[in-house]
């Protein structure tokens, strides 16, 4: 089979372009790199035009496809767009991982089948990594990988495999969804909390004598700032119910794993407790001086104030913590920890 020659390669560009501001969209643009150089491979090791069986316009419609999908692949990882837009709604991580997976199905369906054999193990651990059990396509992989295992893989196997590997890339694609969907309602959670807190604040500061977070002992009059309500007392109580609510969340981000997807959602976990243990501490001081804690209505000065505000502020986690458990299995829930389960000897 005579092979054409390559046509000479332009000259590297004597500086390179800036990188993007996501990782992600330079893990992308490398993969479409990456997969462009093996198409090229393919097109010339198995030319369309030297095709006895004539089917030369079919692998050269595959080739067009390959490079269609790359190519905008690219150029939407490449372009500046919106970042908080962009991470809000994933359309575009949605737009550059659709077109890298339709690009690789498109390589499954044109790379020969000697090449197709030799990415059992990937597209196996692909099914497993991101399908169920149960899930047919998940069981037709195991059943042509334990064919091929035998004898060479025909064209019928290629097409199960191929079926396989665009459900898995769905699931993958979906997962994702999933995690965007949760770190939202964590944002927008978070900024309601925000709000509230700044309102509690600010009609704490126009009125401190409606809002007074005081209490009267034995001795005269003990306030956050001083023996009298003041107009910033509020917004000093939120103050160290969020510092304690920063280090009380610190310590129990520890158990929650990072994240390879686009979407940060440890750090929208994180952000949740600031304003969530600004508002504990002002309402769990507004229980105390209502009476609601027995024995501790009455505190004597201003350190045991602040000390009560740092206590209601780090329990906030009580609340969040179950939050805490619901981002952990969304996490797990990325490439499929339950369905990666090895299977059972003999399958």
């Amino acid at each position: 089979m005579s092979v054409p020659a390559a046509s000479p390669q332009p000259p590297l560009p004597s500086t390179l372009p800036p990188p993007t501001n996501r990782t992600w969209r330079e893990q992308a643009i490398t993969l479409a790199a990456q997969l462009r150089t093996l198409a090229e491979w393919i097109r010339l090791s198995d030319p369309p035009a030297n095709d006895p069986a004539g089917q030369g316009s079919a692998k050269a419609a595959l080739d067009d496809a390959i490079a269609r999908h790359l190519n905008e692949a690219i150029v939407v990882a490449e372009k500046k767009s919106p970042a908080i837009q962009t991470s809000f709604n994933g359309a575009v991580v949605e737009r550059v991982l659709s077109q890298l997976d339709a690009a690789q199905v498109a390589l499954l369906l044109r790379a020969p089948l000697g090449y197709v054999q030799s990415q059992l193990p990937g597209i196996q651990a692909h099914a497993r990594h991101h399908l169920s059990r149960g899930d047919p396509h998940r069981t037709a992989v195991e059943e042509v990988v334990t064919a091929a295992a035998a004898a060479p893989l025909e064209e019928s196997g290629r097409m199960t495999l191929v079926a396989a590997f665009r459900a898995s890339c769905l699931e993958s694609r979906e997962e994702f969804s999933r995690v965007r969907s949760f770190r939202n309602v964590l944002i927008m959670g978070a900024l309601v909390l925000t709000v509230l807190a700044s309102a509690l604040a600010i009609a704490g500061w126009i009125r401190p004598e409606e809002l007074r977070l005081c209490f009267e002992p034995s001795e005269g009059t003990a306030c956050p700032t001083g023996n009298r309500p003041r107009p910033w007392d509020v917004f000093f109580i939120e103050s160290f119910g969020l510092i304690a609510a920063a280090v009380s969340g610190a310590a129990s981000l520890r158990h929650v794993r990072g994240t390879s997807t686009p979407y940060g959602l440890p750090l929208a976990l994180a952000i949740l407790k600031l304003p969530a243990g600004a508002l504990t501490a002002v309402l769990g001081l507004q229980l105390m001086r209502g009476g609601f804690v027995p024995g501790l209505s009455d505190l004597d000065n201003p350190a045991q104030i602040v000390a009560w505000a740092i206590t209601f502020g780090a329990a906030q986690q009580l609340f969040t913590g179950l939050v805490d458990r619901q981002a952990q299995n969304v996490l797990d829930d990325v490439g499929g920890k339950a369905a990666s389960t090895p299977e059972p000897s003999g399958q």
